[in-house]
């Protein structure tokens, strides 16, 4: 084992946190640079009512996705399993889209942006869905490494983001 694998890397919570304050206070500072008003003029009762489907739907999509992935893996624990003892997900949620934690975490901020119609909220979600995008891409690279075909066909068959409202069935489980 060489030195860069016995290194500890910060668990999944604490980079969440560091991030999270980090969007928040670029969203501050772009609210104030540009000079943008701190509440969105959307009328009230549309954006209570938009903002309550968003985070209905980001709530369900959520659990949906963990009760398919299991808390401890969502949250990191098995971030760095090695590629003998994984097993690609398939099932449930993930066989509509290919990032259901990623979807719903977007659909709660836009609950969350909505229901409060804050500025800071309305770029705080743009950030982050840029980061979701981000992540997945990577996340893609190491899955098709870690899967080969097995993960090139679920991603042939299973759309990226927006789910399709159609399941397929002939997605592997992702067993080697």
């Amino acid at each position: 084992m060489n030195a860069e694998s016995k290194r500890k890397r910060p668990p999944l919570w604490f980079v969440v946190i560091v991030v999270f304050t980090l969007f928040t206070m670029a969203s501050l500072q772009i609210t104030l640079l540009f000079g943008l008003p701190w509440i969105v003029p959307i009328p009230f009762l549309w954006s209570v009512f938009l903002g309550l489907i968003f985070l209905i739907s980001g709530f369900t999509t959520m659990i949906l996705a963990l009760k398919e992935l299991h808390i401890t893996r969502a949250f990191g624990k098995d971030i760095y399993a090695s590629k003998e003892t994984s097993q690609l997900v398939t099932t449930g949620i993930y066989a509509y889209t290919r990032n259901p934690v990623y979807l719903a975490a977007t659909l709660l901020f836009l609950g969350w942006f909505f229901t409060t119609r804050f500025t800071v909220l309305a770029i705080m979600t743009i950030l982050f869905l840029a980061l979701f995008i981000f992540v997945a891409k990577w996340e893609e690279t190491e899955l098709t490494d870690r899967f080969g075909d097995i993960y090139q066909h679920y991603k042939e068959t299973v759309p990226f983001f927006i789910p399709y409202p159609k399941r397929h069935k002939s997605i592997p489980n992702g067993k080697k």
